[in-house]
């Protein structure tokens, strides 16, 4: 199980979860993205120069590393095809025409080769809060065949967009106020996500809301199966008050409250597991409560809590940000 986040500032951990309540840290990766690229090894982008970054491919149990591709320019930020291919990476610039501070281009990587497939505004804008701005949006659909790309980072910002990778055509502008979109595990079917509403998008189609979810408020990702995606939200939303963790049951179209505690940041490791913070209360912090550094586990089908016990120096040393999952075969 991958987890983290990628980027130029990212951490991201790689876990045998097998036992879920004593996992074991296989890998770092440390300021760059990764993908497992299968049960027996991963791939990862190591920056050599501002021209030129390797795509690098290395097995859980160590070893040197093989050069597998590369891609022009120093790049972190990327995302694959579920065949191991690098399917798009993204790069900043300083400024650009009509944006009101920074932006980022999005290139497709193919054959080989890169294309510049799009550019997008940086808004302005910061959030004095318990989990800050949400994140840039760089996913593949899981038949490889669309991107969905953008960043909802304050005022000017560009709103998200759908390209097909085949024509490279622009299928699908999201609404301004998405905050991110995750897609489906196993069909070309989006998750857009806003402050206020739950939508999906299918191609050919039109935009629907989800029956009976509330708000996915932060860290929305789905089961390794599909059926069911786990987020946490305030329970008390007016006054952003009293973080606690929600499962949305597709199959049910019903969402509930996983423990009624102070909790935060639930993500699945593996079917029918997941991951979170306990909370404790704090004076002088955004929203009034903050993470005790304990992660606990639970599994869905008994509702029990345990504390997650990692070797010495194997925390998680980074938020709960959703990951990957290795491929069953």
């Amino acid at each position: 199980m991958l987890l983290g986040q990628r980027g130029a500032l990212a951490e991201q951990a790689i876990y045998d979860v097998s036992d879920p309540v004593h996992p074991r840290l296989l890998c770092r990766v440390l300021h760059t993205s990764a993908h497992l690229n299968s049960v027996a090894n991963f791939q990862y982008l190591d920056p050599r120069s501002a021209t030129e970054t390797d795509i690098m491919l290395r097995a859980y149990a160590g070893g040197s590393a093989t050069l597998t591709g590369r891609l022009p320019g120093s790049i972190t930020s990327a995302v694959w095809t579920p065949n191991g291919m690098v399917a798009a990476f993204t790069v900043g610039v300083d400024s650009y025409t009509g944006c009101p501070a920074s932006a980022v281009q999005v290139w497709t990587y193919q054959a080989g080769a890169s294309q510049l497939l799009t550019t997008y505004c940086v808004g302005i804008g910061d959030c004095i809060c318990r989990f800050g701005l949400p994140g840039p949006v760089l996913a593949v659909s899981p038949d490889g065949q669309y991107l969905v790309e953008g960043w909802l980072a304050g005022k000017g910002s560009t709103p998200m967009g759908v390209y097909r990778l085949t024509d490279r055509v622009r299928v699908a502008s999201l609404p301004s106020d998405t905050t991110t979109a995750i897609w489906d595990r196993g069909a070309d079917q989006l998750f857009i996500i806003s402050f206020s509403s739950v939508k999906t998008w299918t191609p050919g189609g039109a935009m629907v809301d989800v029956s009976g979810a509330a708000p996915w408020s932060f860290y929305p990702n789905m089961s390794p199966g599909g059926g069911q995606v786990v987020y946490t939200a305030y329970s008390d939303a007016v006054q952003g008050t009293m973080p606690r963790i929600y499962i949305y049951d597709r199959a049910a179209s019903k969402s509930r409250m996983l423990i009624d505690q102070p909790r935060s940041q639930v993500v699945f490791v593996k079917p029918g597991w997941v991951w979170y913070f306990e909370e404790q209360p704090c004076a002088d912090c955004p929203n009034n409560t903050e993470s005790t550094g304990k992660v606990i586990a639970m599994n869905l089908a008994t509702g029990v809590e345990q504390q997650v016990t990692f070797r010495m120096d194997e925390t998680v040393t980074t938020e709960l940000f959703p990951g990957e999952f290795w491929p069953s075969s």
